[in-house]
């Protein structure tokens, strides 16, 4: 695992007396790691899904020195995978449980999936198909056993589910603005943070209560696309968001101190970053419909992204002793587009 030391002030408020988070640090993680990040006690559990490679979603378990303890992969069960599951976004873990979203990509059929995974051993559970559109995060609270996610990729609400009630819906809590291209969410201290990949890889905090939204912190070095956050106390920092890195080659975990109130200041100029999409494609598999988008897909793939995915993802073999950078390929593709103890902290 590579370590890059503080990197300074990262986040801008959106208005005044917003919370401000500073960039202390960041690691850099292996591409197939793409998707979410929770923390447990002593190390990380971490998704990916190289869309549309056929059966590359993966969960794995990591120790504090981020070597691979567990490994899941094609994680998804294949009664679930022949129904059209192919992607594991963000997920989280409360208790001895991992929740992950698996999500089809046919949107406008209004059903996805939310598994749960022992995790310890990351074997599959159960899973529950939900009536919503779109699943590219599920957060829980552990104290409510109420668990939240997104009906679309953009929108101005968070679903919510009464875990303990057979995943029974309730009322969606209204946000206090729209947000775009949501990725991942972790519960912490009465919020939802939530992770974007829209222009400028935005983290906002979403009050439980009211719905009140802060933007909190922006994830711009570099500017790739935006994917998962865990949310916990860490000598390394209290946000841990994930970015895929423009070369599409490796993921960054980037390490934000604890969100603090702060003047308001200017937001710089957009930079590239986020974009068009959460599925990461490759040439010669295009399917229009892995897009991760707020609108319906449409009969070709959004091209507005054209970073490089490499062709060869690591194998099983590959990581067990820790995180092993991928190498840079021709190029020959396209891709378009942890956590307070409350939240993620395993009680084992």
């Amino acid at each position: 695992m590579a370590l890059v030391a503080c990197l300074g002030t990262a986040a801008f408020g959106a208005g005044a007396g917003s919370p401000q988070a500073e960039l202390r640090s960041k690691d850099e993680i292996p591409v197939n790691y793409n998707q979410g990040i929770a923390r447990i006690r002593g190390g990380w559990i971490l998704s990916g899904t190289l869309s549309p490679i056929p059966n590359t979603d993966v969960i794995v378990r990591t120790d504090e020195q981020s070597n691979v303890v567990v490994r899941n992969e094609a994680a998804i069960p294949s009664e679930w995978r022949a129904r059209g599951y192919v992607h594991i976004g963000d997920i989280d873990v409360v208790g001895n449980v991992v929740y992950a979203p698996f999500e089809q990509p046919d949107y406008p059929q209004g059903h996805q999936v939310t598994a749960r995974y022992d995790a310890k051993t990351l074997k599959f559970l159960d899973a529950v198909e939900l009536a919503q559109h779109e699943n590219s995060f599920v957060a829980v609270d552990p104290k409510s056993r109420i668990a939240y996610s997104m009906d679309n990729f953009d929108g101005d609400a968070l679903l919510r589910y009464d875990v303990a009630h057979k995943w029974k819906p309730l009322r969606p809590l209204q946000l206090s603005m729209l947000l775009e291209h949501t990725q991942g969410a972790s519960i912490a201290e009465g919020a939802v943070w939530i992770s974007t990949s829209d222009a400028q890889n935005d983290i906002y905090r979403v009050d439980m209560k009211t719905g009140h939204v802060d933007l909190v912190a922006q994830v711009t070095d570099p500017p790739g696309e935006g994917e998962g956050i865990a949310v916990a106390q860490l000598p390394s920092g209290t946000l841990h968001a994930t970015v895929l890195d423009p070369d599409m080659t490796k993921v960054w975990v980037e390490h934000f101190s604890r969100p603090t109130a702060a003047r308001e200041k200017t937001p710089p100029a957009r930079m590239f970053g986020g974009g068009g999409g959460n599925r990461t494609r490759v040439e010669g598999f295009a399917d229009p419909c892995l897009s991760h988008s707020a609108t319906p897909p449409g009969p070709c793939c959004d091209t507005r992204r054209t970073l490089r995915l490499p062709l060869h993802p690591f194998t099983s073999g590959a990581v067990t002793q820790g995180w092993l950078r991928t190498p840079a390929l021709p190029s020959r593709s396209r891709a378009s587009g942890a956590p307070s103890a409350t939240s993620s902290q395993s009680t084992t």
